[in-house]
């Protein structure tokens, strides 16, 4: 039966208005220049077409605050902390980016803060208190401190397992300690001290594998990291010192099962023995000052230290969406959607072997090709003819269980550019094997 042209009419405007009441957004803080309280939050749309900012912002009335240190997500709630305030502003997402109140912690200088969604609990890392500060979330009001003699940086909650980094002791001389803190009691607990390379910061996660960033400075305050990789099985520390650093931070993230960091004008990703794989660096930004991973893009804030300063997005294969100005020191960008409660749900493990359809299809040049890992495993992802003949290998090495992206540009073994056609993609681990056919068309 063929529906009038006035109801396929309101069934798409219907549809417009459903999918736009649940679009994500990207919410971008910029630190700003420290005692100015020129700190500033700002949105885009995940069409990546418009920028609103700054938000919950008076420069004479209600200012956002002195240095936006971080930001965190959980329940539809958008925590912002500001480390020279001393404050935590707490942003309702559900009620149009509402500020609906803070948390003081006098004197504190906050730095980051986590979520441990079991206990309904919030940590957040204090310098002014040498330890962590415990949080009600259903209130916002705070309810234990623990005491650490040190001061704590970045924190991750995995499950019911916290880590903590530590870059100075509480004389601010050089530590190199990462805390694992039991949460399943009633009483945190730390478990297990690691070292690491001296400054630590930035930690990721992929499987049973810690990695962690670090930042340390010699007696003539010139700037050197590394990086570390934690078996939080058998506890075992792998280190390597990258030595002389131009970049004034170092994050860490996720990209294709594999860990990523900052380090000159790029995303580098990091080998098995913990070398730069220069190779495969994506993005040319200089003054790159923060990198996050979100819904499926990087995003890259880079800084002279003075407003306006960039935000670049990427896709996962390094190739510029768009870029927006925002205020000072762009330092960490966090994707909420309505759909998404909380940032630890962004973040999931297939329960199946799957090699997903390729996109564009038909494509030419180059195509995407998704595919999931139930368990980590020796992967092969290769390209045949319509013949059977094996055309390129895109992929032949270890991965772990996730979800994984590969490219294949439409050339051979030779990297030579083959003819148009049907082709197929094959996935193979763990005995499983799975099949899509991609359309080269030129």
């Amino acid at each position: 039966m063929k529906l009038p042209k006035s109801v396929f009419v309101f069934s798409t405007l219907f549809i417009l208005a459903f999918s736009s009441l649940h679009a994500g957004k990207y919410f971008i803080l910029c630190e700003g220049n420290f005692g100015q309280a020129n700190a500033s939050l700002w949105s885009i749309d995940e069409s990546l077409q418009n920028i609103e900012g700054p938000l919950i912002w008076n420069a004479s009335s209600n200012p956002l605050g002195d240095v936006g240190q971080s930001l965190t997500l959980h329940d539809h709630t958008l925590y912002v902390v500001m480390n020279g305030s001393h404050e935590v502003r707490i942003i309702d997402l559900e009620s149009d980016e509402t500020h609906s109140g803070d948390i003081e912690i006098p004197e504190s200088s906050p730095r980051f803060m986590a979520v441990h969604s079991e206990s309904g609990l919030g940590y957040i890392s204090s310098w002014g208190l040498g330890g962590l500060l415990v949080v009600n979330l259903e209130n916002h009001a705070i309810v234990d401190t623990i005491s650490l003699g040190a001061l704590p940086e970045e924190i991750l909650i995995v499950e019911n397992e916290m880590f903590v980094s530590v870059p100075m002791r509480s004389d601010w001389s050089a530590s190199n300690k990462i805390l694992r803190i039991d949460l399943s009691g009633n009483t945190p607990e730390v478990t297990h001290t690691y070292d690491v390379i001296d400054g630590p910061g930035a930690m990721a996660m992929i499987g049973d594998q810690l990695y962690v960033s670090s930042i340390y400075y010699n007696d003539a305050w010139e700037t050197f990291s590394g990086t570390s990789r934690i078996d939080i099985s058998d506890h075992s520390v792998t280190t390597l010192d990258h030595g002389f650093y131009t970049n004034y931070t170092a994050d860490i993230n996720i990209i294709d099962g594999v860990a990523y960091r900052t380090f000159g004008n790029s995303i580098v990703p990091v080998n098995e023995d913990l070398s730069l794989n220069s190779a495969r660096a994506i993005g040319n930004i200089s003054g790159i000052y923060s990198h996050s991973v979100a819904n499926n893009n990087i995003l890259i804030g880079s800084s002279d230290f003075v407003a306006p300063d960039l935000v670049s997005i990427l896709s996962l294969d390094g190739q510029e969406i768009a870029s927006f100005n925002v205020g000072a020191l762009p330092s960490q960008i966090v994707y909420y959607s309505p759909d998404i409660v909380s940032a630890d749900e962004t973040i999931e493990v297939p329960s199946t072997f799957s090699l997903g359809n390729n996109y564009p299809n038909p494509f030419n040049p180059s195509t995407s090709i998704p595919f999931s890992l139930e368990f980590s495993g020796d992967v092969r992802l290769s390209i045949y003819d319509i013949k059977g003949r094996i055309v390129a290998n895109l992929i032949e090495d270890h991965l772990i269980g996730g979800e994984h992206i590969s490219n294949w540009d439409g050339t051979n073994a030779r990297g030579e550019a083959v003819s148009s056609g049907i082709y197929h993609a094959i996935l193979y681990s763990n005995s499983q094997s799975s099949s899509i056919k991609l359309n080269l068309i030129k």
